[in-house]
This record gives C-alpha cells, structure tokens and sequence, in this order.
C-alpha cells in the first residue's frame, strides 16, 4: 500500500489493474463438528498482473491463517473451529479481500453435520426415519450405526433410545445389532419365519433324492437361522440361513437323502431349524429299496442273518437261561424267529444249528436230529475255519445221541482250544459249561473264570446270568463289590435272579464303596425297590451322599431315611441341600433341632433352613427364639453382600425392621428393595443386562436355570439378553416380577442415607418433573451430574434446567453483581449446547462478569448472543484492557456496531484499531465524527485503502476531514491529486474545481514544469479547453503547459478547444480526429472510409499517444466525412468497440483565415462553379502563403 501511495504522489499512472479471479466466488460446505477444519481460497490474477492484498473475515469462528498475500496466483488459508458447535448450526460471513485490484466479498455459509458429511445425520429426525433408511439402504445404515458421531442424530437426543444404543454398540454381529435396535424403538417388526414343517416320507430310496425346506420371512430385516439333522442319511447342503439367502421374503435350504446310510426298514431322523426366539422341526422318514438292498449286500445276504432279528432271539434265549417268563412260550417264540430268519437266509449254518438246538429242547428229538444231519456236510467241510459252529455241532449230536467218549472228547477240544490255543471265545466258555459239569464242583475258581471273561472285555449277559446264577447258589462267593459284581447283580435284580439274603449281602459292600459309582447306586435302588430293608436304604442314602447328589430323586430317598430312622452322617445336611423350592410345609422337627446346635451349613443351605423357620414355624415357638439371632445375623451378612434372591427375600422382610437400618444397611438395602426376579424362557441366554435409561452404567447378573436377580431402579429399566456368544438382545420372552415390596424401608434408607445414588436419582426425577424450585434442588441435581455417571441426554437435561434456574434467578436480582454466579463460572461448558453456552454468556454479562463472559466466547463463539448483550461486553472490555488491541474484540465491537449498538467508547477503539473495507471503515469514520470521538489515523488509513485499491467513492469527503482534523502527509495529499487527475482525464469523472485550483497552485509554483507529472498537465490542460474563458494568468499557464505537451506529442481532440484561448499550430486544427481508450498493452485496430470518395473502409494505424489513449489524425477537406470502426481482438474474438463518423470542420475559433480553410472555400468555389468566389479564394491563399514565407523563411 505504501508502494502504491508513493508512485500516485509521484505521478505515475498505472492504467491496467490486476483482475481478480476467486475460486471460489461462494463458499458453501458442510463440515464435520467438533474439528478445526482447513479450507483454501484461490486469488488468480486474470491479466498477469501482480495482486497485493489482505484478507479478513468477520466471523470469530473463520479465521484467515495468514492475512497478507501477494503474486500472481495466491492461495488463502483459513480455518472453520467447530470444536463446540452442533449438528445443525450454520456458519454465515464474509471473507473481505482488500487488494489493488479493488475490494471484493466471498460470502460463505458452512453447515455443521456430525459424522460422515455424505450421509446427513441431520436428516433423521425420528427413529422411524432411520428405520426407512435402513429398509431402503442397510449398508449405509450399519455405517451410519457405528459412527462415532451417530448419537448426534435428532431422534437419539432421547434419553431411552441413547440407552438403547449404547446397551448394543460394539457388540460382534453388527446386523443384528441393528435389528434390535430398530425392533426395541417399536418402528420395526421382527421377522417372523413361516417353515413348512409337514412330514417328509421317502420310500425305496435307490439314489440320492433332492428336496428342500421352504421358508418365508415375514417382513424386512435381519435372518440368521442354524440348520441341523440328527440323522446321518440327511445330507444338508447349507448349515445357515441369513436374511441374504431371501428372494422376495422366501428361501429354500436344500438337503439329500443319501441311500448308502440308510438301514433296512425305516429309517427316522429329523431336520431342525433354530432362530433366536424360534425352532422348528421336520420329521423326515425313509425306506430302502429292498432290491437295493439286496444287491449291496451281494453273496453275504445268505450267510449272514438279520441282525434285529438276531437280537430278538437272543434276547428271548436270555429270559429262557434266567428263568424270566413260561419257558414253552420262549421256546415257541424262539422258534418263530429262527424260523423268520432263516426264510431270508437259509443258507446261514447258525441259524440251523439253533433250530435244531430249539427242536431238541422242545422234545422233538427227531426233527432236531434231522436238522443236524442236513448241517453235517457244511459243518465238516468249514470245521477248521468255523470252529465255534463245528463245536456246537458236536454239542447238540451229543443231545441226539450221548456218548461218553464223544462227551469228554469236545471237552478236550473246548479246553484246548480255550488254555492252549487262546481262543478265550465268551460263546465257547459258556458251551464248556453246559458240556462239563466239572466245572460245577469247584464254584470258586468257576466264578474267577467267569470274571476273568469281564476283565479281558467280555460284557455278554449270558455271563451275567451265569455268575449270577452260581453267586445264588454259592452266596460265600460275593466277598466284594467290584465292577463285576455290580453288572451282573444289576442283570440278577432286574430278572429277579437276586434272593432278599443275597441282597442284604451286597448292601454291605454297597455301604463299604469310598467314591460314588453312579452303577453301585442304582443297583442299591433297585435293590431296595425289590426288597425294602434298612440296610438297602442307608446304601443308597451313603452312595448319594458320597456323590454330592442334591436333585429332588436324592431328595425322595433322604426324606424317605429319615422317614425310617436311618441314622447316616450328614443325611440332614443333604436333606437340606436337596429340600426343593416347592417344599410347602415345616421341615421335620429332628432336622431343626440337628442344626439348632450344628451351624456348619454353606449361605444357600441357611438361606433355605432360615426361609422354612420363617415361614412355616410359630414365631412364639422356643426353637424359633433360638434360631432368630442367627437369622438376624444371616441377614445382615448376606445384606452387606448385596445377595438377593427368593429365599433372602423371605429372610430380609421378617428379619430387617426400620430401627434396624443405620448409615451401613442404607447403603446396601435399596438395591435389595428394588431388586427383581427375572425369568428368562430362551435356554440360549446366559445373562441379563439391566440399564436405567437415565444412566451409563449397567448391572451384568449370569443367569441360573434361566433366572436372575436384578435391581431394578427406574420406572423404564431396559433388559438385555447376551449369549454365550456375546450377542445381545432385547426381543426376548421373560417375566418380571419384584422379589418385595417394603417402600417403608426404602423411605427409611433415603433418610439415614441420602447420598444413595439411586435413591437421589429418583429424587432428581422428581424435581425434574416438577421445576426446579429453590437453590437447594438445584443443588441436589449437581451433585448427581458431579457423583453419578449419567445417560448424556439425561445429563444434558439437567443441565438445562440447572442453568436456565440460575439464569432466572440472576435475572430477577437487582443491581451489578448482586447475584453470586459461582456455579455457572465453574461448571464444565463443554457438555452443554450452544444456546445454553450463550445463554450463561448472556447471564454473566448482566451480572457484570465481563472477563469470565469475554473468555467464555473466545472458547465457545457468541454467535447467539444478542448486540445490546455484545455491546456492554465490548465497553467494558475495552476499558478493561486499556484498549489494547485484540482481533476477537474488534470483531465482537463491529458486530454490534453493525448492529447499531454502540457507544463511545467503542466508536473510539474501533476508530483506533479496525481495519475492514472501504465502507465499513467509512461508516465507523463518519459515525465516529458525528459523536466527536477521537478518530486517530482513521482518515488517513482509510484514504490510504481508498487509493490503493481505487474504491473512490466518498474519497473527496474522507479526504476533507483529512485535511481539516489532521497534520497530513505530503505524499498522500499529492497521491489524492494525482488520482483525482486520473479520474477526470483517463475515467471522465467529474472533479470538483478545488482539485484545479490545487493543480494550478502547483503548476504556478514549479520551477520546471516538464519535470511536473504529465497526468497534472493533461487534466488542467483538459480542464482549460472547457473553459469559456480564462484570465491572463491562466493563458499563459495554459500556453506553458501545452508547450510542454507538444513536444512530447500528447496531442488530442481536446488540444484543438485549447485554440480559443492560446495559439495552436494550423497542422493540429486543420485535422479532424479520432479518439479511443483502450488497453495499454493490446492495441486497437482502425478501419475507415472517407466519402464520398471511397466506398470500402481500409485499415489504418492508430497512435497511441498516453496510457491507452489511442488518436487518428485526419485531413478532411470540405464536403468530406470520415466513417470508422475499431475492433479489439479478446480471448481470440474480434470486437466491434467503437464507431462512428466525423465531418470536416473548420469553424472553429481561430480557424477561419488559416490556408486550410482558404482550400477548403476554394473547393466548394469550384464545385459550385462560382468563378468570383474561386478567384477571391485564390488571391487569398497566395496572400497567406506569401506572408508565411516572408515571416518564416525556408533555409
């Protein structure tokens, strides 16, 4: 700027600005909140010219980085402090360049969105507008979901729908998320899956066979369902079905029935579909083509029998060795299914065998031997590698036809083959024993024989049978109650094999076993059910016990104990840990008088004992009076521990009284007053998280047999459900029910403890319902916001209400001060939203705490703060900082003086310290005149601005009160002359004649006026020719400066005016001429015809003469007018610029005797054909050349 004063005090014209391109013109953005963002402007010169120039911006928010700038192409830096604003406010200002190519404006308005800036929270303005978003796009919505900045969406300033969300967020399955949260704000359904669950049948199942269960989705929304069979010829092809497998709300999950696991017969097996809060199952039934069956067994299907049939048999062949059932009817039953099976095998050699065997006991020896002989070829011909079928042969020959020698000779061949050649063969021992009856007369080493068989793998029942059979016989035998002994005792009892002796035998040794063996305890059971003797009791009773069995079958058999007297250490300690919840009477009385002196019982075990006494006992009993103060002292130490359940219920409300509860107990009891019982009815659940929808907190309880207890605080709690997985859930099926109901205690908590967080939750809600009402409640509400972690919402909440109470009350005070505002000084601003920031502002403000308010906006904005408020601030921020400058002040005292509120003071700092553009810092100038303050510089800076960046307007007027207010500068003064001279000669503005008179001042008091700026003799030389007249002072002036000019060829069309007034050479006023203004560096381009001679224009050269003055100079004679046109080529297009025509004239002053004017009379002479008049002008032309030839003679 001090450059640009200089060369104007100087004279130096500069013709050409720069020309300013902005890129931008407009700033319109949305920005992110809670940042400081970065933002560049563009400043191109469009004509290559160098641009100076600064930057300013009128909202305290947009900060320019970097104010001063200059180059050709210059980038303006500035940033945006959203850091306190919110999601919805608008940003709107200015950005004012101030350069030598003028002053321009950038208006910019800047939205504020929180979270991704393509995709407007700003817009979801209830829940049900999510939800739609969702339906439409859920990729978008699940992004939007897990923004950060997603709880700054309008519809989730809702204190239970924030709760909702914060209770899911960051959990693993996003899209389920999602549908939870929209299912639980009630704008969505739940898919429902319809699944068609009819019966499948497959029947000759031969190849593989394709089918499918059909689903349908009720609605839109997040599926995820597990398919599962239980069947292995079910092959399912898919094991999960999610919400992308549907097509128009339908799916399909394929599956195949694979033939090569299919048994013979029917075949069961079922296909279950699982959701979360839904199952289905299909029944799926298939049958193997019996061809296809055939054919894959190929040539064993003739020697191998049904295997179920098979079973069957031996199952009836067991009950005929143990004696259970009418041995003729076995036998005919035995009968029918060798008989069946050997139908669909009759080539299995066993199967004969058996036949023969059942032929023989039935007593039809004949058929039997008949049988035999038809096996005998293929049994001889296989004896070696069919040996066991080669020794039943020879068994039952020797039922046809006993023989001594053969007898003892298969007992050799059976011994060998057992001892020597290791063939330890089950079927062969037991065939040894029906041949050798041997065997029998030594019980002792049979019975090792028979268990060596167990512990070498052996688990046939016909061995059970038999040692049980040989232990009746023998009862020395059972000494021990090993693994043996229980099988086959388990067998002997269930076949009625076990005599009461042998019974009572073995319930000693049941009684001897260390450990639980869940065998030994059935077999007692079962035992004691055939015969109920008290020894068989206490074996069972002791193998419970042993085991730690606490069910209700435990139960029945230690009630059933003490029902009988049995004496057993600890049974009334397992009575009691398996007593079951729906025990409705008094315990027995030899139970309570055991653990009225044995207290050694785990809290669960007590919590039940205690529960029944209160229940069910005569509170005036003797043996309540000794239970009560180990109730009382039960109660107190399970209270201090937070437990809660059904039975501590019962103890807390007989046990507690109000006298009882003290600053302790107060602590602890209302979170077991207001405790619930919640029941789950989803087996998948394992927890339940309860949220107070005015908190942050949540209270995680693991869920036992689908039940927990839960405080539950607020009227509105939230229940979640989480897995195993860690997924939660809100759409779960569950009962609440409040565990008691004693508000007379929790009323005495509040009262011995009223620092309870929760019980002073309740009491803020109140308060909140109602107002707050005197200082005390609001009291009551900072300490929860300092003491409790609240809902952001809820917290929010009250801090409106805390503030507008103590705005209210401020407002209501009178005097300066008079209301201590302490509180509102000292509370962290940074939760609250902008409209209570300025409200506190404002608040502070009246009560006179400037500096704290002053401070207050330079961290949060003042954008709503009214200018009256504004104006106070400023004033006596000013005074105080001793008007020192500050940038946020300034911008604060143009705002309200904008706004018109202002006074003197603040007119004085602004005088003193803004700087702005042209008319802002005008307005302050004249504003601040008309109240005589004092105005500093501000002239001066202002007129400074005006010549630099040639925004004249009002600059005679600035330039008035600069010469009379103010010691000036020279250079200044002569800057203002020198524009002035600009604006009259070169922009034909008019000028006010004191700019004259100046010019004639300096031009009379130079000594060398070629050394004068030329732009001063152009505009008095110019100012001269409109003049009528002009003394003899100014003539010669005129004469001097017009000398100067000639001979410097700065000749116009004004110069030839200048001839009535001084003398100007006849080669200049015989010459018509044109004038153009132009660029200085493109010169224009002239075309032009003269008629009537020519017809076509032609081009000529015009001269430029000053600046982008361009003059043609052209003899026209008389009758002669000069048409032209001047073109300008710009951005590579030709222009017309100017047009127009001139006609010869030579009556101008001083022009009529000149030897031009002479020709021209001439001319008209001859053309008029008037000889007189010829030969006057003639004689008057030679005169005229004679007497210029004489007085200036040609050397």
């Amino acid at each position: 700027m001090r450059e640009r004063i200089n060369r104007l005090a100087r004279g130096i014209v500069e013709n050409s600005v720069p020309e300013l391109v902005l890129k931008p013109e407009r700033v319109e953005a949305v920005i992110p909140a809670g940042q400081v963002i970065r933002g560049e402007l563009g400043v191109v010169s469009g004509n290559n010219l160098h641009i100076k120039g600064l930057a300013y911006s009128d909202d305290e928010r947009v900060k320019v980085v970097t104010s001063a700038f200059g180059g050709l192409r210059n980038r303006i830096t500035y940033e945006v402090n959203t850091r306190y604003s919110e999601h919805g406010d608008e940003i709107k200002g200015s950005f004012y360049l101030v350069t030598n190519g003028g002053e321009r404006e950038i208006p910019y308005s800047l939205r504020i969105q929180a979270g991704n800036p393509d995709e407007n929270l700003g817009s979801l303005k209830t829940a049900r507008d999510f939800a739609n978003l969702a339906k439409r796009d859920r990729e978008t919505a699940l992004r939007m979901f897990e923004y950060q900045d997603f709880t700054e969406a309008p519809f989730m300033q809702d204190a239970r729908t924030r709760s909702i969300y914060e209770g899911l967020k960051g959990r693993s399955t996003r899209t389920n998320l999602l549908e939870e949260f929209l299912v639980a704000l009630h704008v969505k359904d739940p898919v429902r899956l319809t699944v068609d669950a009819r019966e499948r049948i497959y029947e000759n199942v031969e190849q593989p066979v394709a089918d499918g269960v059909d689903i349908r989705a009720s609605g839109w929304g997040y599926v995820s369902a597990e398919v599962s069979s239980d069947a292995p010829f079910v092959r399912l092809l898919a094991q999960k079905v999610t919400d992308r497998d549907f097509d128009g709300g339908r799916c399909r999950v394929p599956y195949q029935i694979q033939p090569e696991f299919l048994h013979r017969g029917k075949n069961f097996g079922r296909i279950c579909l699982r959701t979360q809060g839904e199952s289905f199952v299909i029944r799926v039934e298939a049958e193997k083509s019996r061809m296809a069956d055939r054919a894959g067994r190929g040539g064993q299907g003739e020697e191998q029998a049904d295997k179920g049939r098979l079973a069957r048999y031996l199952a009836l062949r067991l009950d005929y060795e143990t004696g259970a059932g009418d041995r003729s009817l076995l036998l005919n039953q035995m009968m029918q299914e060798t008989e069946a099976i050997r139908a669909d095998y009759p080539g299995d050699l066993r199967i004969r065998l058996m036949q023969a065997e059942l032929l023989l006991l039935n007593g039809r020896r004949e058929n039997g031997a008949m049988v035999l002989e038809e096996a005998r070829d293929a049994v001889l011909k296989n004896r070696e590698s069919r040996i066991e079928e080669y020794c039943y042969y020879q068994y039952l020959k020797l039922l046809v036809q006993p023989s001594q020698d053969g007898q003892e000779s298969l007992i050799r061949y059976i011994r060998k083959l057992l001892w020597e050649d290791g063939r330890r063969g089950t079927w062969l021992f037991l065939l040894l024993m029906r041949v050798d009856g041997a065997l029998a007369q030594n019980p002792l080493e049979l019975y090792h024989s028979l268990e060596k068989l167990y512990q070498e793998g052996s688990s046939s029942p016909f061995i059970y049978g038999a040692a049980c059979r040989l232990v009746e016989e023998n009862p020395g035998l059972l000494v021990k109650m090993g693994n043996f002994e229980l099988q086959f005792l388990h067998l002997g009892v269930r076949r009625g094999m076990v005599s009461r002796e042998t019974a009572k035998r073995a319930a000693g040794y049941l009684l001897g076993l260390r450990h639980y063996r869940r065998l030994a305890a059935r077999l007692a059971m079962m035992l004691y059910q055939a015969y109920p003797e008290m020894e068989l009791l206490e074996a069972v009773c002791s193998l419970l016990i042993r085991g730690d069995k606490r069910g209700p079958e435990a139960f029945a058999w230690y009630e059933k104990a003490l029902g009988c007297r049995v004496n057993l250490t600890r049974l009334y300690e397992y009575f009691l840990y398996s007593l079951p919840e729906n025990y409705g009477h008094l315990l027995p009385k030899e139970v309570l008088l055991y653990f009225s002196y044995d207290k050694d019982l785990d809290s669960r075990s007590r919590s039940v004992l205690y529960q029944n006494i209160l229940r069910y006992m005569n509170p005036s009993s003797e043996l309540y009076g000794t239970y009560l103060r180990d109730m009382e002292a039960f109660a107190m130490e399970q209270l201090f521990k937070s437990r809660i359940d059904s039975r501590l219920a019962v103890i807390y409300e007989h046990v507690i009284y109000r006298d009882m509860i003290d600053s302790r107990v107060a602590r602890v009891l209302p979170g077991i007053l207001k405790a619930c019982r919640i029941a789950c009815e989803d087996p998948a659940m394992r927890y339940v998280i309860v949220r107070d929808e005015e908190l942050m907190d949540e209270a995680a309880c693991p869920l036992e047999n689908g039940v927990a207890y839960v405080p539950v605080f607020s009227d509105h709690p939230i229940f979640f459900f989480q897995d195993a997985y860690g997924n939660r859930y809100l759409n779960v099926k569950h009962r609440r029910m409040p565990v008691m109901d004693k508000p007379e205690l929790l009323a005495q908590c509040g009262k011995v403890f009223p620092d309870h967080p929760m019980l002073k939750l309740g009491k803020c809600l109140e308060v909140l319902k109602k107002g707050i009402q005197d200082g005390r409640e609001a009291g009551l509400l900072e300490e929860a916001m300092a003491q409790m972690k609240l809902n952001p919402v809820f917290e929010s909440r009250i801090l409106k209400e805390v503030t507008d109470y103590y705005c209210r009350a401020a407002e209501t005070e009178e005097g300066t001060g008079a209301f201590n505002c302490t509180y509102l000084i000292q509370m962290d601003k940074r939760p609250l939203g902008e409209r209570q920031r300025q409200q506190i502002c404002e608040t502070l403000i009246s009560q006179n705490y400037m500096r704290e308010a002053y401070e207050m906006i330079r961290e949060y904005g003042s954008q709503y703060i009214p200018p009256d408020k504004l104006m106070k601030l400023c004033a006596r921020t000013i005074l105080q900082q001793l008007f020192d400058q500050d940038p946020l002040l300034l911008i604060l005292s143009y705002r309200a003086f904008r706004a018109g509120f202002f006074d003197g003071v603040m007119l004085d700092y602004l005088c003193e310290h803004f700087n702005g553009t042209v008319p802002q810092m005008y307005e302050i100038l004249i504003q601040g005149v008309g109240a005589h303050v004092e105005t500093y510089d501000l002239e001066e800076r202002l007129l400074c601005q005006q010549l630099f960046t040639g925004c004249c307007e009002q600059m005679d007027s600035v330039f008035d009160l600069y010469m009379s207010r103010k010691q000036t500068r020279e250079s200044v003064v002569k800057a203002y002359f020198t524009q002035k001279s600009i604006q009259y000669f070169l922009e034909g503005e008019k000028a006010d004649p004191r700019v004259f008179s100046y010019l004639k001042k300096a031009m009379l008091g130079a000594g060398d006026r070629e050394r004068m700026p030329t732009i001063y003799l152009l505009a008095l030389t110019k100012y001269f020719s409109a003049m009528e007249t002009l003394d003899e002072e100014e003539r010669g002036l005129c004469r001097s400066m017009t000398a100067v000019l000639l001979r410097e060829g700065l000749v116009f069309p004004y110069t030839r005016d200048l001839s009535r007034h001084i003398p100007i050479p006849e080669d200049i006023l015989d010459k018509a001429m044109i004038e153009y203004r132009g660029s200085k560096e493109r010169g224009p381009e002239l075309m032009l015809r003269i008629q009537p001679q020519e017809n076509e224009f032609h081009g000529e050269e015009m001269r430029r003469v000053y600046q982008g003055i361009y003059v043609k100079e052209k003899v026209l004679f008389e009758g002669e007018t000069m048409e032209y046109r001047i073109y300008e080529t710009v951005r590579g297009e030709r222009q017309c610029r100017a047009q127009g025509s001139i006609q010869c004239d030579h009556k101008l002053e001083g022009r009529e005797n000149s030897r031009f004017a002479c020709l021209n009379r001439m001319g008209a002479a001859l053309e008029a054909k008037d000889e007189k008049a010829l030969f006057g002008a003639m004689e008057d032309y030679l005169k005229k050349s004679a007497a210029l030839g004489r007085l200036f003679p040609i050397e």
